[in-house]
Protein backbone atom coordinates (compact mmCIF):
# COMPACT_ATOMS: atom_id res chain seq x y z
CA UNK A 1 0.00 0.00 0.00
CA UNK A 2 1.42 3.63 -0.87
CA UNK A 3 1.34 5.97 1.27
CA UNK A 4 0.70 9.63 0.47
CA UNK A 5 3.18 12.62 1.58
CA UNK A 6 1.11 15.13 3.64
CA UNK A 7 0.26 17.92 2.10
CA UNK A 8 0.52 21.48 4.08
CA UNK A 9 -1.77 24.21 3.55
CA UNK A 10 -0.42 27.08 5.03
CA UNK A 11 -1.92 29.84 6.65
CA UNK A 12 -0.84 33.30 7.67
CA UNK A 13 -2.90 35.44 10.65
CA UNK A 14 -0.31 37.44 11.75
CA UNK A 15 -2.24 40.63 11.64
CA UNK A 16 -5.37 39.29 12.77
CA UNK A 17 -7.04 39.67 15.79
CA UNK A 18 -9.07 37.39 18.07
CA UNK A 19 -12.10 35.90 17.30
CA UNK A 20 -10.51 36.47 13.39
CA UNK A 21 -7.62 34.12 14.32
CA UNK A 22 -9.76 31.48 15.30
CA UNK A 23 -12.36 31.74 12.95
CA UNK A 24 -10.02 31.90 9.97
CA UNK A 25 -8.35 28.59 11.11
CA UNK A 26 -11.92 26.70 11.61
CA UNK A 27 -12.04 27.08 8.25
CA UNK A 28 -9.13 26.39 6.85
CA UNK A 29 -9.18 23.05 8.74
CA UNK A 30 -12.77 22.24 7.90
CA UNK A 31 -11.59 22.19 4.16
CA UNK A 32 -9.01 19.92 4.94
CA UNK A 33 -8.57 16.60 2.93
CA UNK A 34 -7.69 13.38 4.11
CA UNK A 35 -3.66 14.09 3.06
CA UNK A 36 -3.78 17.53 4.21
CA UNK A 37 -2.75 19.34 7.37
CA UNK A 38 -2.92 22.88 8.84
CA UNK A 39 -0.05 25.06 9.21
CA UNK A 40 -0.59 28.54 10.79
CA UNK A 41 1.55 31.64 11.51
CA UNK A 42 0.47 33.47 14.49
CA UNK A 43 1.27 36.15 16.28
CA UNK A 44 2.34 35.81 20.32
CA UNK A 45 -0.55 37.03 22.64
CA UNK A 46 -3.77 36.25 23.26
CA UNK A 47 -4.55 34.59 19.73
CA UNK A 48 -1.52 32.16 20.51
CA UNK A 49 -2.71 31.44 23.78
CA UNK A 50 -6.40 31.04 23.41
CA UNK A 51 -6.18 29.18 19.96
CA UNK A 52 -4.49 25.48 20.80
CA UNK A 53 -7.26 25.08 24.04
CA UNK A 54 -10.25 26.08 21.30
CA UNK A 55 -8.85 23.51 18.95
CA UNK A 56 -8.52 20.74 21.50
CA UNK A 57 -12.09 21.16 23.17
CA UNK A 58 -13.11 20.41 18.91
CA UNK A 59 -10.79 17.08 18.34
CA UNK A 60 -8.33 19.00 16.86
CA UNK A 61 -4.23 18.61 17.81
CA UNK A 62 -1.51 21.04 17.82
CA UNK A 63 1.57 18.69 16.40
CA UNK A 64 4.42 21.41 16.45
CA UNK A 65 4.71 24.67 17.47
CA UNK A 66 7.94 26.41 17.18
CA UNK A 67 8.55 30.53 17.52
CA UNK A 68 10.25 31.35 14.16
CA UNK A 69 11.21 34.58 15.13
CA UNK A 70 10.34 37.39 17.86
CA UNK A 71 6.77 37.73 18.57
CA UNK A 72 5.79 35.23 15.25
CA UNK A 73 4.84 31.66 15.68
CA UNK A 74 4.32 28.43 13.37
CA UNK A 75 1.75 25.52 14.42
CA UNK A 76 0.74 22.39 13.01
CA UNK A 77 -2.73 21.27 13.17
CA UNK A 78 -3.07 17.59 12.32
CA UNK A 79 -7.10 17.05 10.61
CA UNK A 80 -9.75 16.25 13.16
CA UNK A 81 -10.41 11.83 12.89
Amino acid sequence: MLMKKKEKILIDIVNDKCPITFVKTKIALEKLLPHQYLAILIKKGEALEGLPSSLKELGYKIVKKKELKSEVFYLEISRKI
